[in-house]
């Protein structure tokens, strides 16, 4: 049976793997560096990778023709949201609090309800992972909680 493709999203597949791939040459001009001291052409050979990759399998993923493609902007509006709150709070009252209304307002954004348990066990394992991540191992200078909170507490 033949499959009718659709133009538009096919065209923007191919544009996301074409500008990975200019990522990744433009990469290439730089220093990739060594796993131990990474240099500047690291990061957009990686990125440009994972979009590249990213932009075929959309490409070649499977289409269905009768999904509901109605328009729903709250999943937009609340995950824009995440990430600016995120952003705001992060210097200002630290990596857990910034991590919990980031998890908050994704859920938000979630129609169908999300249960406390869940809501918790993300907010708990976010806090470990970037903890772990960006304190321990990356050693970027973020405070749990911002010192003002501490001595609010």
């Amino acid at each position: 049976m033949l499959r009718h493709r659709n133009f538009a999203h096919d065209l923007f597949c191919l544009t996301i793997i074409g500008f990975g791939f200019f990522v990744i040459y433009g990469g290439l001009e730089l220093s990739i560096g060594t796993m131990r001291r990474i240099g500047p052409g690291f990061f957009p050979l990686g990125l440009g990778a994972i979009m590249a990759i990213l932009g075929v399998g959309l490409l070649f993923e499977r289409q269905d023709e009768n999904r509901d493609d109605t328009r729903n902007p709250r999943g937009l509006i609340f995950i824009s949201l995440a990430l600016a709150a995120f952003a705001g709070l992060l210097e200002t009252l630290g990596l857990f609090p910034a991590t919990a209304a980031m998890v908050l307002l994704v859920v938000a954004a979630e129609p169908e309800r999300v249960s406390l348990p869940t809501v918790i066990g993300l907010i708990a394992g976010l806090w470990a992972v970037g903890y772990l991540l960006f304190v321990v191992v990356l050693r970027l200078p973020l405070q749990p909680l911002a010192p003002e909170i501490w001595t609010m507490m």
